[in-house]
Protein backbone atom coordinates (compact mmCIF):
# COMPACT_ATOMS: atom_id res chain seq x y z
CA UNK A 1 0.00 0.00 0.00
CA UNK A 2 1.38 3.43 -0.98
CA UNK A 3 1.89 5.86 1.89
CA UNK A 4 -0.04 9.09 1.26
CA UNK A 5 2.18 12.17 0.96
CA UNK A 6 2.15 14.73 3.75
CA UNK A 7 0.91 18.24 3.18
CA UNK A 8 4.38 19.72 2.58
CA UNK A 9 5.16 17.69 -0.59
CA UNK A 10 1.80 18.71 -2.06
CA UNK A 11 2.35 22.35 -1.15
CA UNK A 12 5.87 22.24 -2.61
CA UNK A 13 4.53 20.70 -5.83
CA UNK A 14 1.90 23.43 -6.19
CA UNK A 15 4.56 26.05 -5.56
CA UNK A 16 6.82 24.57 -8.23
CA UNK A 17 4.03 25.02 -10.77
CA UNK A 18 4.62 28.74 -10.47
CA UNK A 19 3.08 30.08 -7.26
CA UNK A 20 4.08 33.64 -6.39
CA UNK A 21 5.43 34.68 -3.00
CA UNK A 22 2.72 36.02 -0.73
CA UNK A 23 -0.05 34.73 -3.01
CA UNK A 24 -2.22 31.65 -2.82
CA UNK A 25 -0.81 28.47 -4.29
CA UNK A 26 -3.59 28.20 -6.87
CA UNK A 27 -6.68 30.10 -8.06
CA UNK A 28 -4.61 33.26 -7.74
CA UNK A 29 -6.58 35.42 -10.17
CA UNK A 30 -9.99 36.24 -8.79
CA UNK A 31 -12.51 38.77 -7.53
CA UNK A 32 -14.30 39.22 -4.24
CA UNK A 33 -18.03 39.65 -3.90
CA UNK A 34 -20.61 39.90 -1.15
CA UNK A 35 -24.17 38.78 -0.79
CA UNK A 36 -26.30 36.55 1.38
CA UNK A 37 -27.54 32.98 1.58
CA UNK A 38 -31.24 32.36 2.19
CA UNK A 39 -31.93 28.78 3.41
CA UNK A 40 -34.80 26.85 1.86
CA UNK A 41 -37.91 26.67 4.05
CA UNK A 42 -37.75 22.86 4.08
CA UNK A 43 -33.99 22.50 4.51
CA UNK A 44 -34.20 21.03 8.05
CA UNK A 45 -35.67 17.79 6.71
CA UNK A 46 -32.34 17.11 5.04
CA UNK A 47 -29.89 19.33 6.94
CA UNK A 48 -31.05 20.32 10.43
CA UNK A 49 -28.32 22.87 11.08
CA UNK A 50 -28.37 25.56 13.74
CA UNK A 51 -26.55 27.95 11.40
CA UNK A 52 -29.45 27.79 8.94
CA UNK A 53 -32.09 28.68 11.54
CA UNK A 54 -30.96 32.31 11.63
CA UNK A 55 -32.58 33.14 8.31
CA UNK A 56 -30.70 34.90 5.52
CA UNK A 57 -26.98 34.94 6.32
CA UNK A 58 -24.27 37.26 5.00
CA UNK A 59 -21.85 35.59 2.60
CA UNK A 60 -18.37 36.44 1.38
CA UNK A 61 -17.60 34.94 -2.03
CA UNK A 62 -14.42 34.70 -4.09
CA UNK A 63 -14.66 33.85 -7.80
CA UNK A 64 -11.43 32.71 -9.42
CA UNK A 65 -9.62 31.14 -12.35
CA UNK A 66 -7.57 28.02 -11.62
CA UNK A 67 -3.81 28.22 -11.79
CA UNK A 68 -0.97 30.01 -10.03
CA UNK A 69 -0.44 32.81 -12.59
CA UNK A 70 -2.02 36.12 -11.46
CA UNK A 71 -2.03 37.29 -15.09
CA UNK A 72 -3.62 34.14 -16.54
CA UNK A 73 -6.08 34.79 -19.36
CA UNK A 74 -9.68 34.59 -18.27
CA UNK A 75 -10.42 32.83 -21.56
CA UNK A 76 -8.29 29.82 -20.64
CA UNK A 77 -10.02 26.44 -20.51
CA UNK A 78 -9.32 25.93 -16.86
CA UNK A 79 -11.35 25.48 -13.71
CA UNK A 80 -13.37 28.36 -12.33
CA UNK A 81 -13.79 28.51 -8.58
CA UNK A 82 -16.45 29.84 -6.25
CA UNK A 83 -15.35 29.83 -2.62
CA UNK A 84 -18.02 31.00 -0.21
CA UNK A 85 -18.12 31.64 3.51
CA UNK A 86 -21.55 31.83 5.10
CA UNK A 87 -21.32 33.86 8.30
CA UNK A 88 -23.57 32.58 11.05
CA UNK A 89 -24.06 34.09 14.49
CA UNK A 90 -21.96 31.46 16.28
CA UNK A 91 -20.22 29.55 13.48
CA UNK A 92 -19.34 29.79 9.82
CA UNK A 93 -19.54 27.45 6.86
CA UNK A 94 -17.09 27.34 3.94
CA UNK A 95 -18.01 25.92 0.56
CA UNK A 96 -15.11 25.43 -1.86
CA UNK A 97 -16.66 24.76 -5.26
CA UNK A 98 -15.31 24.39 -8.80
CA UNK A 99 -16.87 24.59 -12.24
CA UNK A 100 -16.68 20.86 -13.03
CA UNK A 101 -18.30 18.03 -11.05
CA UNK A 102 -14.99 16.27 -10.33
CA UNK A 103 -11.53 16.99 -8.94
CA UNK A 104 -8.10 16.45 -10.52
CA UNK A 105 -7.29 13.19 -8.74
CA UNK A 106 -8.72 10.40 -6.64
CA UNK A 107 -5.98 10.34 -4.02
CA UNK A 108 -3.17 12.53 -2.68
CA UNK A 109 -0.68 10.12 -4.28
CA UNK A 110 -2.07 10.58 -7.78
CA UNK A 111 -2.55 14.34 -7.25
CA UNK A 112 1.09 14.75 -6.21
CA UNK A 113 2.17 12.75 -9.26
CA UNK A 114 -0.01 14.98 -11.47
CA UNK A 115 1.52 18.17 -10.05
CA UNK A 116 5.08 16.88 -10.37
CA UNK A 117 4.53 15.64 -13.92
CA UNK A 118 3.16 19.02 -15.05
CA UNK A 119 5.91 21.10 -13.46
CA UNK A 120 8.25 22.79 -15.94
CA UNK A 121 11.51 21.01 -16.69
CA UNK A 122 14.32 23.35 -15.52
CA UNK A 123 16.24 22.74 -18.74
CA UNK A 124 13.42 23.46 -21.20
CA UNK A 125 11.01 25.64 -19.25
CA UNK A 126 8.05 23.41 -20.20
CA UNK A 127 6.69 20.13 -18.79
CA UNK A 128 8.38 16.95 -20.01
CA UNK A 129 5.88 15.06 -22.23
CA UNK A 130 7.51 11.72 -21.43
CA UNK A 131 7.10 12.35 -17.72
CA UNK A 132 3.45 13.29 -18.24
CA UNK A 133 2.84 10.14 -20.29
CA UNK A 134 4.41 7.96 -17.61
CA UNK A 135 2.29 9.64 -14.95
CA UNK A 136 -0.92 9.11 -16.95
CA UNK A 137 -0.18 5.40 -17.29
CA UNK A 138 0.19 5.12 -13.53
CA UNK A 139 -2.75 7.34 -12.60
CA UNK A 140 -5.55 7.31 -15.21
CA UNK A 141 -7.89 8.96 -12.69
CA UNK A 142 -6.13 12.27 -13.48
CA UNK A 143 -7.23 12.15 -17.13
CA UNK A 144 -10.93 12.77 -16.42
CA UNK A 145 -10.89 16.44 -15.42
CA UNK A 146 -8.57 17.64 -18.24
CA UNK A 147 -10.86 15.88 -20.72
CA UNK A 148 -13.90 17.70 -19.34
CA UNK A 149 -12.14 21.07 -19.44
CA UNK A 150 -11.03 20.52 -23.03
CA UNK A 151 -14.55 19.57 -24.12
CA UNK A 152 -15.97 23.12 -23.96
CA UNK A 153 -14.86 26.74 -23.94
CA UNK A 154 -14.41 28.74 -20.77
CA UNK A 155 -17.53 30.11 -19.05
CA UNK A 156 -18.67 33.45 -20.45
CA UNK A 157 -19.31 34.72 -16.92
CA UNK A 158 -18.75 33.67 -13.34
CA UNK A 159 -22.54 33.87 -13.16
CA UNK A 160 -23.14 31.38 -15.98
CA UNK A 161 -21.46 28.20 -14.83
CA UNK A 162 -22.51 25.69 -12.16
CA UNK A 163 -20.14 25.00 -9.28
CA UNK A 164 -19.58 21.68 -7.53
CA UNK A 165 -17.99 20.46 -4.32
CA UNK A 166 -16.65 17.26 -6.02
CA UNK A 167 -16.29 15.84 -2.49
CA UNK A 168 -19.06 14.18 -0.53
CA UNK A 169 -20.23 15.36 2.89
CA UNK A 170 -22.58 13.83 5.47
CA UNK A 171 -25.67 15.85 6.41
CA UNK A 172 -27.73 15.28 9.54
CA UNK A 173 -31.46 15.69 9.00
CA UNK A 174 -34.25 16.44 11.46
CA UNK A 175 -34.73 12.68 11.85
CA UNK A 176 -31.12 12.28 13.00
CA UNK A 177 -30.12 10.29 9.91
CA UNK A 178 -26.79 11.14 8.25
CA UNK A 179 -27.06 11.29 4.47
CA UNK A 180 -24.19 11.72 1.98
CA UNK A 181 -24.34 14.40 -0.69
CA UNK A 182 -22.20 16.54 -2.93
CA UNK A 183 -22.91 20.26 -3.20
CA UNK A 184 -24.01 21.94 -6.44
CA UNK A 185 -24.64 25.65 -7.06
CA UNK A 186 -26.75 26.13 -10.20
CA UNK A 187 -26.77 29.59 -11.81
CA UNK A 188 -30.15 31.19 -12.44
CA UNK A 189 -28.63 32.60 -15.64
CA UNK A 190 -28.06 29.11 -17.02
CA UNK A 191 -24.81 27.59 -18.28
CA UNK A 192 -23.11 29.55 -21.06
CA UNK A 193 -19.64 29.21 -22.52
CA UNK A 194 -17.66 31.58 -24.71
CA UNK A 195 -18.37 31.41 -28.43
CA UNK A 196 -15.48 30.99 -30.87
CA UNK A 197 -15.72 34.69 -31.71
CA UNK A 198 -15.60 35.66 -28.04
CA UNK A 199 -12.58 33.41 -27.48
CA UNK A 200 -10.79 35.30 -30.25
CA UNK A 201 -11.96 38.85 -29.54
CA UNK A 202 -12.38 39.31 -25.80
CA UNK A 203 -9.42 40.72 -23.85
CA UNK A 204 -7.58 38.41 -21.43
CA UNK A 205 -9.35 40.13 -18.51
CA UNK A 206 -13.09 40.56 -18.96
CA UNK A 207 -14.85 38.79 -16.09
CA UNK A 208 -14.85 41.62 -13.54
CA UNK A 209 -16.35 44.10 -16.01
CA UNK A 210 -18.90 41.50 -17.10
CA UNK A 211 -20.00 40.97 -13.48
CA UNK A 212 -20.17 44.72 -12.85
CA UNK A 213 -22.47 45.12 -15.87
CA UNK A 214 -24.58 42.14 -14.83
CA UNK A 215 -24.99 43.40 -11.26
CA UNK A 216 -26.42 46.67 -12.56
CA UNK A 217 -29.46 44.59 -13.55
CA UNK A 218 -29.86 43.07 -10.08
CA UNK A 219 -28.39 40.35 -7.86
CA UNK A 220 -26.76 37.24 -9.32
CA UNK A 221 -28.57 34.16 -8.08
CA UNK A 222 -27.49 30.58 -7.51
CA UNK A 223 -29.68 27.76 -6.24
CA UNK A 224 -27.72 25.55 -3.87
CA UNK A 225 -28.52 21.83 -3.95
CA UNK A 226 -27.40 18.67 -2.21
CA UNK A 227 -26.84 16.05 -4.92
CA UNK A 228 -27.68 12.56 -3.65
CA UNK A 229 -25.65 9.55 -4.82
CA UNK A 230 -26.98 6.72 -6.92
CA UNK A 231 -26.15 3.17 -5.95
CA UNK A 232 -22.45 2.67 -6.61
CA UNK A 233 -21.51 6.36 -6.63
CA UNK A 234 -18.25 6.61 -4.64
CA UNK A 235 -18.11 8.68 -1.47
CA UNK A 236 -14.30 8.69 -1.39
CA UNK A 237 -13.24 9.35 -5.01
CA UNK A 238 -13.74 12.96 -6.16
CA UNK A 239 -12.31 12.18 -9.62
CA UNK A 240 -15.44 10.17 -10.48
CA UNK A 241 -18.67 11.91 -11.52
CA UNK A 242 -21.80 10.85 -9.71
CA UNK A 243 -24.69 9.30 -11.62
CA UNK A 244 -27.27 10.26 -8.99
CA UNK A 245 -29.75 12.80 -10.35
CA UNK A 246 -31.83 13.49 -7.22
CA UNK A 247 -31.21 16.90 -5.69
CA UNK A 248 -32.43 18.48 -2.47
CA UNK A 249 -32.77 22.30 -2.48
CA UNK A 250 -30.80 23.90 0.35
CA UNK A 251 -31.27 27.58 -0.38
CA UNK A 252 -30.44 30.51 -2.63
CA UNK A 253 -27.21 32.48 -2.81
CA UNK A 254 -27.60 36.07 -3.98
CA UNK A 255 -24.49 38.00 -5.05
CA UNK A 256 -25.28 41.68 -4.59
CA UNK A 257 -21.98 43.47 -5.26
CA UNK A 258 -18.33 43.09 -6.07
CA UNK A 259 -16.09 43.95 -3.13
CA UNK A 260 -12.54 45.00 -2.33
CA UNK A 261 -9.75 42.41 -2.30
CA UNK A 262 -10.06 41.57 1.40
CA UNK A 263 -11.26 38.05 0.59
CA UNK A 264 -7.91 37.39 -1.12
CA UNK A 265 -6.46 37.08 2.36
CA UNK A 266 -9.09 34.63 3.59
CA UNK A 267 -8.44 30.91 3.63
CA UNK A 268 -11.54 29.01 2.53
CA UNK A 269 -11.39 25.52 4.02
CA UNK A 270 -13.54 22.71 2.61
CA UNK A 271 -13.62 21.18 6.10
CA UNK A 272 -14.80 24.33 7.90
CA UNK A 273 -18.22 22.88 8.53
CA UNK A 274 -21.04 23.80 10.90
CA UNK A 275 -22.46 21.35 13.42
CA UNK A 276 -24.59 18.83 11.52
CA UNK A 277 -22.27 18.39 8.53
CA UNK A 278 -19.34 15.98 8.64
CA UNK A 279 -16.63 15.32 6.07
CA UNK A 280 -16.72 11.99 4.25
CA UNK A 281 -13.82 9.53 4.30
CA UNK A 282 -12.39 11.11 1.15
CA UNK A 283 -8.59 11.23 1.47
CA UNK A 284 -8.35 14.01 -1.12
CA UNK A 285 -10.72 16.18 0.92
CA UNK A 286 -8.52 15.89 4.01
CA UNK A 287 -5.37 16.50 1.94
CA UNK A 288 -6.79 19.66 0.36
CA UNK A 289 -7.73 21.06 3.76
CA UNK A 290 -4.23 20.39 5.09
CA UNK A 291 -2.58 22.01 2.07
CA UNK A 292 -4.80 25.11 2.28
CA UNK A 293 -3.95 25.49 5.96
CA UNK A 294 -0.22 25.20 5.22
CA UNK A 295 -0.45 27.61 2.30
CA UNK A 296 -2.28 30.16 4.47
CA UNK A 297 0.45 29.94 7.11
CA UNK A 298 3.16 30.34 4.44
CA UNK A 299 1.44 33.47 3.04
CA UNK A 300 1.23 35.06 6.48
CA UNK A 301 4.93 34.45 6.98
Amino acid sequence: MTTPPGRQPLLDALTHLGAHAGRRATHVRGYCAVGHFAPDDEVAHFADLAILRDGPLPATVRFSVGGSDPAISEKTRNLRGMAMRVHGVHESYDLVLVSEPIFYAATPVSYLSYLEAHAADPNTGVPDPLRIAAHELRHPDTLRLPALLASHAAPSSYASTPYHSAHAFLFSGADGVMRPARMVAEPEAGTRYLSEAQERQLPPAFLEHEMDERLLQGPIRFQLYAQLPAVGDPLDDPSMPWQGQERVPLGVLLITALADNSCDFMTFMPTRLPAGIDPSDDPMLRARANVYAAASLARRR
